[in-house]
């Protein structure tokens, strides 16, 4: 579909949005309102609230209810006149009350509603869905009080951390840079800061995310058939709202640990801007370097600072300035005698957003951001200069992303929410088969990729009875370099047969334009992003899901069940033995695939009581078939798993001792490995003799089964009028040496100085993170 096409539709949509917004601002009476927490004035998100016709009576049902939407905001639309009572309540506050009279038929009334903080009990901290929101199948709400609690590596426990234990999640090994939810690769996954979309948004193994969890505000994770206002990805979403700082005072939280230290810090700049500052630095390779000096085990550190400013200059009107910045860098110890290898990746991002709040009718959304990102790895054979694995890769993305976005409260049974998406992708990569510095100098002068990606979506979230809700929308994109145009259908739907067992269906088409190439071949990182052109059409996905879901009357426990099975269409990877040579056409080492994955997902939490947390297990198959692959027969990729088990667990002993407990099981991965070898002898004086490998099945060699132990425990008391808490942890309590790479060595250059000396390949494996004992403190002032 041409780019008249195109336009055309958005004008179509365009006006559609504002025919709504005109019906939505006929005249009715309504109640609306912000949330915001007492002490700090931020404003909560997920609120519930819950509005009674005359007056609040024991056993009398709501005559409606909603929750706070991204900014705190709620209304409860087209009211006859009388008196209503609204009540709020939010985890971790004390409700607030409030009576209302509406004595006109066009009367706006707004609310502000301070909710004052109570003791926490972790009941429903962490929540399938939302009862009072939009149906998401698939969807979890995870408060980030609870990821305090749970054991960690070092200073802090981490949102990546608390994911890895989810059914349908998965980690492909420690020092995997992404997470791979139901099938998908990490490239798959849309995760955004502040609405702003990160490439890698991990340090190594996941243990901890580019942000400190003390400044996020809520996070939201989708794992499959996403609304329409999600696009651009395969499998999953995970969306991260980072924290506006506090309008009391200042303060900050600083956390010293041994192998990594973070803090934050937050406060008002005036009556009306808040900021707030964080920053973490890892220092495990000092650690290493000083006293296991002899080790093999790789060594690493990272450190990234992430800043907001928030100014809100009056009720109606929040201007938001994001930022981040962060590096990480693996690399090889002194002690590695066979291998060289280095891994480096850098995130950056400025963003700046508008939000217009209409208390009778809508919200809208406006913002623009900038990413860098930037990738490195490097791969060479000291035994042999001329091994096959040898590999140098560099990659730098930049983006520049402009968003509007409009929800319309048209009734009182309807949201409306539709929006427009505009990305300026700048690419610019260079990658061998050897590592010279002259390299580098060659990388800046090689030209530019330039893509255009739009795209434009609306989506209806129904109410229709207090039994069904619905999520109705399309999506459609345009890709300038394809001149590729696709609508994408997007439904889900919750039907509650009671309080406490509910039904979810969904269906989502999705592309994605962007894909991430690996070497399958080589089990380190060697990430290589790569947009749709002429020749690489954007990546297709179908994806069905069904669920079931289950509390107990008391409410301390939830069970659900969901099965999902998603169909996936130009996939790509690189070919067997291509040729990665300076200068190549990149477009002809691709080769072009399809897959499917399948599964059925079971889940179980314990929402109170001295002991809360969760046990998932999860049954998977992802399948995949390239005709240039594999012999054109069917194989599993790297990160399919069978089986994969979690048990999360936290116990408060009193108010002052906590202990958290993690357990992880997965089935080995697969890698495919050489089981044979030829040596080719020099045809002519001009060459030298060469060594060729013989490959089993793609992935048939199955490593050992992943699994660790963590646990932590810490101690709240006060020192000199400062809330203090140290904490011991203990990671991979029993020193389970899991493979994250496996690679081969030979002395083929030996060989070739010496007729006499026998040929030999090895495999080999390298362990990351053995048992670590960490200890801290964190202070808050």
């Amino acid at each position: 579909m041409n780019a008249d096409i195109f336009q055309k539709i958005f004008y179509g949509i365009l006006f559609t949005a504002l025919s709504v917004s005109a019906v939505a601002q006929t005249f009715h009476s309504d109640i609306s309102g912000f949330v915001s927490d007492s002490t700090s004035g931020e404003m909560i998100i997920g609120a519930n609230i819950l509005l009674y016709k005359e007056a609040l009576e024991t056993g009398k049902p709501p005559l409606r209810g909603v929750s706070t939407n991204n900014f705190g905001f709620f209304i409860f639309p087209k009211l006859p006149p009388g008196m209503y009572v609204v009540v709020v309540r939010n985890i971790g506050y004390a409700a607030v009350v409030k009576s209302v009279r509406i004595s006109s038929d066009n009367e706006h009334i707004q609310l502000t509603v301070k909710l004052p903080a109570e003791n926490i009990n972790l009941q429903e901290v962490f929540i399938e869905g939302n009862r009072l929101g939009e149906p998401l199948t698939s969807s979890l709400d995870i408060n980030p009080e609870l990821i305090k609690m749970l054991p960690s590596m070092g200073a802090k426990t981490d949102l990546f951390k608390v994911l890895q234990s989810l059914p349908g999640i998965k980690t492909a090994s420690e020092i995997s840079g992404g997470l791979y939810v139901r099938g998908g690769s990490p490239d798959q996954n849309l995760t955004l800061v502040d609405g702003v979309m990160m490439y890698n948004p991990t340090h190594l193994g996941n243990f901890s995310g580019v942000f400190n969890t003390d400044a996020v505000k809520n996070i939201r994770l989708i794992k499959g058939a996403f609304p329409a206002e999600y696009g651009g990805r395969l499998s999953s979403v995970l969306d991260i709202m980072l924290r506006p700082g506090t309008k009391e005072k200042e303060k900050g939280t600083v956390s010293l640990g041994l192998i990594n230290s973070g803090m934050v810090i937050e406060g008002p700049l005036n009556d009306h801007a808040t900021y707030m500052v964080s920053g973490e630095k890892m220092y495990y390779d000092v650690l290493e370097n000083s006293v296991i000096k002899s080790s093999v085990i790789p060594r690493y550190n990272y450190y990234n600072l992430s800043t907001k400013i928030t100014l809100t200059p009056s009720a109606s009107n929040v201007y938001s300035l994001s930022g981040l910045y962060g590096k990480d860098n693996l690399y090889n110890p002194a002690a590695a005698q066979e291998k060289e290898y280095f891994i480096g990746w850098k995130n950056a991002f400025a963003s700046f957003s508008w939000q217009h709040i209409n208390p009778q009718s809508s919200i809208i959304t406006a913002s623009l951001s900038y990413i860098d990102y930037e990738s490195e790895s490097l791969l060479e054979d000291r035994l042999s200069s001329r091994s096959a694995n040898n590999y140098y890769a560099l990659s730098k993305l930049k983006d520049v992303t402009a968003k509007l976005k409009t929800e319309l409260y048209w009734n009182e049974f309807n949201t409306l929410k539709i929006g427009s998406e505009m990305m300026v992708h700048n690419y610019s990569l260079i990658y061998s088969n050897f590592y010279h510095p002259l390299l580098k100098q060659t990388y800046e002068t090689l030209p530019d990729i330039l893509a255009l990606e739009t795209a434009l979506y609306a989506q209806n979230e129904s109410r229709f009875t207090g039994w069904l809700k619905t999520n109705i929308g399309v999506r459609g994109y345009y890709f300038k370099s394809k001149k590729y145009f696709s609508l994408e259908p997007r439904l889900s739907a919750e039907i509650s047969a009671d309080e406490n067992l509910s039904f979810t269906a969904a269906y989502a088409v999705a592309h994605q334009f962007l894909h991430l190439i690996i070497r399958n071949d080589i089990s380190l990182p060697t990430d290589l992003w790569y947009p749709s052109s002429e020749n690489i059409e954007p990546s297709r996905s179908q994806q069905y899901v069904l669920g079931i879901h289950y509390n107990l009357p008391d409410d301390h426990y939830l069970f659900s069940l969901e099965g999902y099975y998603k169909n996936m269409s130009n996939l790509y990877e690189f070919k067997n033995s291509a040729p990665y040579a300076l200068g190549d056409p990149i477009e002809n080492l691709f080769t072009k695939g399809d897959g499917e994955a399948y599964g059925i997902e079971w889940f179980m939490y314990k929402t109170a009581g001295k002991i809360t947390g969760w046990v998932g297990y999860t049954l998977s198959w992802t399948r995949q078939k390239f005709s240039a692959l594999n012999a054109g027969k069917i194989f599993y990729p790297r990160y399919d798993r069978r089986n994969d088990v979690a048990v999360t667990l936290a116990y408060e002993f009193n108010k002052n001792w906590n202990a958290g407990i993690s357990w992880v099981y997965a089935s080995g991965q697969g890698f495919t490995v050489p089981n044979g070898q030829y040596l080719f002898e020099p045809v002519d004086v001009n060459s030298s003799r060469s060594l060729q490998y013989n490959y089993t099945e793609r992935n048939s060699f199955k490593l050992p089964a992943y699994h660790k132990l963590d646990v932590t425990v810490s101690y709240k008391f006060a020192a000199y009028a400062l809330n203090c808490e140290t904490y011991i942890s203990l990671y991979n309590v029993y020193n389970r040496k899991n493979p994250f790479a496996i690679y081969s060595t030979n002395n083929l250059d030996e060989v070739k100085n010496n007729s006499s000396a026998s040929l030999t390949t090895r495999l080999k494996e390298i362990s990351l993170f053995p048992f670590i004992p960490s200890a801290g403190i964190k202070i808050t002032f």
